[in-house]
Protein backbone atom coordinates (compact mmCIF):
# COMPACT_ATOMS: atom_id res chain seq x y z
CA UNK A 1 0.00 0.00 0.00
CA UNK A 2 2.84 2.23 0.94
CA UNK A 3 4.33 2.03 -2.75
CA UNK A 4 0.35 2.80 -4.20
CA UNK A 5 0.65 6.14 -2.02
CA UNK A 6 4.00 6.80 -3.39
CA UNK A 7 3.38 6.48 -6.86
CA UNK A 8 0.46 9.16 -6.06
CA UNK A 9 3.01 11.16 -4.20
CA UNK A 10 4.98 11.32 -7.16
CA UNK A 11 2.72 12.37 -9.80
CA UNK A 12 1.81 15.50 -7.98
CA UNK A 13 3.54 18.74 -9.04
CA UNK A 14 7.19 18.93 -8.02
CA UNK A 15 6.00 22.14 -5.54
CA UNK A 16 3.57 20.19 -3.56
CA UNK A 17 5.05 16.58 -3.54
CA UNK A 18 8.33 18.71 -1.51
CA UNK A 19 5.87 20.12 1.09
CA UNK A 20 3.85 16.91 1.52
CA UNK A 21 7.52 15.14 1.94
CA UNK A 22 8.81 17.52 4.25
CA UNK A 23 5.98 18.02 6.37
CA UNK A 24 4.88 14.40 6.19
CA UNK A 25 7.96 12.12 5.72
CA UNK A 26 10.98 14.51 7.53
CA UNK A 27 8.48 15.93 9.94
CA UNK A 28 9.78 19.84 9.48
CA UNK A 29 7.30 22.17 10.75
CA UNK A 30 5.44 24.47 8.60
CA UNK A 31 7.83 27.13 9.71
CA UNK A 32 10.78 25.16 9.15
CA UNK A 33 9.40 23.91 5.66
CA UNK A 34 9.32 28.08 4.54
CA UNK A 35 12.67 28.68 5.51
CA UNK A 36 14.03 25.86 3.59
CA UNK A 37 12.41 26.79 0.57
CA UNK A 38 12.71 30.40 0.69
CA UNK A 39 8.78 30.95 0.84
CA UNK A 40 6.25 32.19 3.06
CA UNK A 41 4.83 30.64 5.61
CA UNK A 42 1.48 31.05 3.78
CA UNK A 43 2.18 29.52 0.56
CA UNK A 44 3.49 26.68 2.71
CA UNK A 45 0.41 25.96 4.00
CA UNK A 46 -1.68 26.63 0.50
CA UNK A 47 0.55 23.96 -1.47
CA UNK A 48 0.26 21.64 1.78
CA UNK A 49 -3.20 21.82 1.69
CA UNK A 50 -3.14 21.82 -2.45
CA UNK A 51 -1.07 18.79 -2.36
CA UNK A 52 -3.15 16.48 0.15
CA UNK A 53 -6.38 17.41 -2.00
CA UNK A 54 -4.86 16.20 -4.75
CA UNK A 55 -3.24 13.06 -3.43
CA UNK A 56 -7.13 12.20 -1.86
CA UNK A 57 -8.55 12.82 -4.87
CA UNK A 58 -5.71 10.21 -6.71
CA UNK A 59 -6.76 7.97 -4.02
CA UNK A 60 -10.48 8.63 -4.23
CA UNK A 61 -10.95 8.32 -8.05
CA UNK A 62 -8.00 4.72 -8.14
CA UNK A 63 -8.18 3.06 -4.88
CA UNK A 64 -10.39 1.44 -2.87
CA UNK A 65 -9.66 1.16 0.81
CA UNK A 66 -10.99 -1.95 3.15
CA UNK A 67 -10.15 -3.30 6.29
CA UNK A 68 -7.49 -6.53 6.05
CA UNK A 69 -8.60 -8.51 9.56
CA UNK A 70 -9.55 -6.33 12.06
CA UNK A 71 -7.19 -2.96 12.25
CA UNK A 72 -5.05 -3.11 9.00
CA UNK A 73 -6.16 -1.28 6.03
CA UNK A 74 -5.35 -2.66 2.80
CA UNK A 75 -6.26 -0.96 -0.69
CA UNK A 76 -6.50 -2.10 -4.20
CA UNK A 77 -6.33 -0.42 -7.70
CA UNK A 78 -10.12 0.40 -9.15
CA UNK A 79 -11.02 -1.91 -11.99
CA UNK A 80 -11.73 0.81 -14.73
Amino acid sequence: MIECIRGYINQLPEDYRVVLLLSEEECFKNREIAEILQISLDNVKIRLHRAKEKLKEFLESNCEFYLNGQIDITCDRKQG
